[in-house]
């Protein structure tokens, strides 16, 4: 938590220091004008017609640089867990339940129900417990197999899913 608040620290002192270059570049601009005046037109009818294109330039330049900041604060959010997830061998129950956060409604529905069949289930039934379309399902446990939670053999026309190892393990504690 600490690296998100200097984070956003950084990205507050960014967003602030390219507001008050844009505000003195227009008062360079508009120099017959008092800097209060300047910054009531700015923020009541925007820039002023006489300024060159360049303003105008640099405030989407500014604004798009916000975009993508936040855009990163989100992803520094995220990452952190998927990190964890994918950088270290899981193991006991926090592992799975950073994993049972990380997954989105559907594969938590699959999950669930191959959990309550004892980690083990067909995959035609998995569609018709969790309620969703073969397609779904199949791309659902597709996913769910590609991310190592789940091992998937073929068994007649479906497909037995199983829940991995430490996964169930780290369920039932």
């Amino acid at each position: 938590m600490e690296k998100l608040k200097v984070l956003l620290v950084l990205l507050l002192a960014a967003v602030l220091g390219l507001a008050v270059s844009l505000f003195l570049l227009a008062l360079a601009f508009v120099p017959t004008t008092s800097p209060g005046d300047l910054f009531y037109e700015i923020v009541t009818s925007g820039f002023p017609a006489g300024l060159p294109f360049v303003i105008p330039l640099s405030t989407l330049l500014f604004l798009s640089t916000v975009l993508a900041s936040v855009v990163g604060v989100i992803y520094f959010l995220v990452l952190p867990e998927m990190k964890d997830y994918y950088g270290s061998a899981p193991l006991g129950r926090e592992a799975s339940a950073m994993v049972m956060r990380t997954l989105k409604p559907d594969e938590q529905k699959v999950v669930g129900v191959i959990k309550v069949h004892g980690g083990n289930y067909i995959q035609k039934f998995i569609t018709q417990e969790a309620g969703l379309s073969r397609l779904k399902t199949h791309r659902v446990v597709a996913a769910l197999a590609e991310r190592g939670i789940v091992r998937v053999q073929k068994r007649g026309n479906s497909n037995e899913v199983t829940l991995a190892e430490w996964f169930l393990e780290g369920m039932e504690k």
